[in-house]
Parts: C-alpha cells; structure tokens; sequence
C-alpha cells in the first residue's frame, strides 16, 4: 500500500533583509503535487490578541521587542502521519504576511506583532490559541460581565494543545479582508513596579541587555557599559521607556502590519509627536471615513473605561490597542494583552491619568488614550465619504 503523503507544513518567522512577494498557496500546492497546505501559527507570527505571556515571564519581557524584525522566511516542511516534522522541505524569502492567499481567497488570519516566541498557535473555527498564563486568564475571568468586555477579545476559556496549556480567544482578523493593523503600546511604563524592586535589589549585568541597547543605538551605553559590555536590567528597562513615547505621549507604536504586506517594526527611536502624527497619516492613507471611525471607537473605549469596575481596580501595564481596517473602510480598536495586567489590593483604585512616581501604582492609561485621540484628531483628511 502506498504510503500517505507528507503535507508542506508553512511557518513563517522573522529575519531581515528579504525579498517581498506575495506566496499564492497554488503556487505552493503545485510544487507539493496539488496537495493542500497544513498551517501551524509561527513564533514570531503578527497575532490579533497580543504578545505578552504572565508574571512567570513578564520580567524577561524586555528581550522580547523585535528591534530589527520586519522581514521573514517562510518555512514549508513535511509532516508525518502523526503530526512529527520529518525534514525541512522548501524555504522562501519574503515579507511577513499575515495572509497567505488561497483559492477562494481563505486566509490564515493570525497576527503577532513584537510576540514572545512560542505564545501562540493557530485555533479552530476563528479562535487564537495563546501561552497560558493565569495572571491574563484571572483578567479575561475578572472582565466576563463587566462593561469593558465588549472591547476585548471573546474569551473561549482554556484548552490543552501538544501538551501544553492554551487561552483560547477569537481572532480578531477574521471579519477583515486584507486588514491593516497597528499594535499600540499604552501606558508611561512597560514595566511593573515589582520588576522594578527585583532588579534593584537583585543587580546583575547583563550583556543580552548591553547588546540589545546597542542595536538600539551604539552610543547610549555609557563608557563604563561599553568597557563592561553589559548593563543592568534596571538601567535598560528605564532608557528603553525614554527613548520612544512612552514616557512623553503615554502610548508607543510597536508595529505595523499593512494588506500590501509591508510589515514595520522599527518604531524603537520614534519619539517626537510629530514622528508618531507621520506614522498614523500613513497609516490611515488620510481616509477621512477610517479616522472617523477610529476616533469613535476611541471615544466609546475612554468612557467605558471610566465606568469599568475591573479598570478602576487594575495596574494595567503591558497591554495594547489593536488598530484594524480594510480596503471596506470598516475600522476597529480592540484592548488586548494582559500578560502584565494586575488586581490592586483590596480597597484600592487608580485614575490612570495621573503622572506616575514609584509606589502609586499609576499606568498612565488614560493620559496616552487621550493623546491618540489628539494625534487622530490632527490628522488630515485626503479622502472622505
């Protein structure tokens, strides 16, 4: 009896300086003999429900920025009966897509911009699948009939895949086709007042962390780092916060991933508002019907929030605005990522608009959400409805 045959298996992950072309899935069944395509969620993949994992490894979440990531490789290998990779089968040079078009045109609508490796996979019937952690499963529990639920991914709950422990959450991508989608770090510090005491009480250097400021930019370690050639955690977690606008707009631009397939994660160094206006602009073509709709959304989002118990009683550190729109002008804005999101002691409450000093807990949530509605309001219209 002959033998079944062993399917392509495509991953795509990040590398630099790749070709750009779009991979048509006849093109890839053609060379595989018109046998169709497995898919299996890339580590460093775009993902519509966010990048963080938990406490257990928040501390470590500085290494996960993808400084020079903007490119990739997509992989295709065999896979065995069983679900085993056998051997690496073909490899194509291209940008990162979050879509690979099909017949039909079906896509593979899974997205993850600046993801911690390994975080996610491909769920069924328009779901992600995302690394358990039970800081972000307590949140999406603690969310579940409160009035900001409608602003967050629907939460599926847990399901075990490889062995492993999953949140199951919809995907956010699938009612969009050919999206574009922005990955907006909020608050004035990414870190968490607890990383921030163990690093100083715990000082050790760090020459992953001199190496990653050095990618960054070579002259921002001092003579004595470069002489080191290492750093400590807290000197690079507090210079990663000023160098970007976090700690100037209350929000930073992590990463954009638009429908013609150019994907850009380079925003480490953008700093001044006017940078972060340009971004937008071209984010948004000037499509006047596209802002509108973002501007909206963002206005419902800030007064649910005002009237969210589980945001009055949360240090919400880490998480993300998901930016979406298509060529249908329809637009989005979902809170995601709650990796770092954490309950306050009883009895205690944050403003989220208020500067931040050691010890207050404040994220500067609502500071950075009202400068994006700024920065959208400043936006010139080219095309309106």
């Amino acid at each position: 009896m002959a033998s079944a045959r062993q399917v392509p298996q495509v991953t795509v992950t990040a590398v630099e300086g790749s070709g750009a072309r779009e991979l048509e899935f006849e093109e890839v069944e053609a060379l595989n003999g018109g046998a169709p395509l497995r898919r299996k969620l890339s580590n460093s993949s775009v993902s519509s429900t966010g990048s963080s994992v938990g406490l257990e490894e928040s501390e470590d979440d500085v290494l996960s920025d993808n400084e020079t990531k903007s490119k990739g490789i997509v992989t295709l290998e065999h896979v065995g009966d069983g679900g085993e990779q056998v051997k690496p089968w073909w490899m194509l040079k291209t940008v990162v897509h979050w879509q690979v078009v099909a017949s039909h045109r079906k896509r593979l609508s899974w997205v993850q911009l600046a993801g911690h490796k390994g975080s996610f996979k491909a769920g069924e019937g328009g779901t992600i699948l995302k690394k358990y952690a039970e800081n972000e499963k307590l949140c999406f529990e603690s969310l579940s009939g409160d009035v900001l639920e409608q602003f967050v991914p629907a939460y599926r709950g847990t399901v075990e895949r490889d062995g492993e422990l999953f949140l199951q959450m919809s995907d956010l991508l699938t009612s969009f086709d050919g999206p574009n989608v922005m990955d907006c770090k909020m608050g004035v510090r990414t870190y968490l007042e607890e990383e921030l005491v163990r690093a100083r009480d715990k000082p050790k250097l760090r020459r992953d962390l001199y190496n990653k400021m050095l990618e960054v930019d070579s002259e921002a370690p001092t003579a004595e780092e470069h002489k080191q050639q290492a750093v400590t955690k807290l000197r690079y977690m507090q210079w990663r916060e000023t160098i970007s606008t976090t700690s100037t707009l209350g929000f930073r631009i992590e990463g954009i991933k638009k429908a013609d397939g150019t994907c850009r994660t380079d925003f480490k160094k953008t700093h001044s508002k006017e940078e972060v206006t340009q971004v937008f602009k071209d984010f948004v073509s000037g499509n006047g019907k596209i802002i509108n709709s973002y501007i909206r959304r963002l206005e419902d989002i800030k007064q649910t929030l005002t009237a969210s118990d589980f945001f009055m009683r949360h240090e919400v550190i880490g998480s993300s605005m998901l930016f979406i729109h298509d060529h249908t002008e329809r637009a989005e804005v979902w809170l995601i990522d709650f990796g770092k999101t954490t309950a306050l002691p009883e009895g205690q409450t944050l403003d989220h608009d208020k500067p931040w000093h050691e010890g207050n807990r404040e994220d500067g949530y609502l500071w950075g959400l009202d400068n994006l509605l700024l920065t959208l309001r400043s936006l010139p219209v080219q095309c309106s409805y």
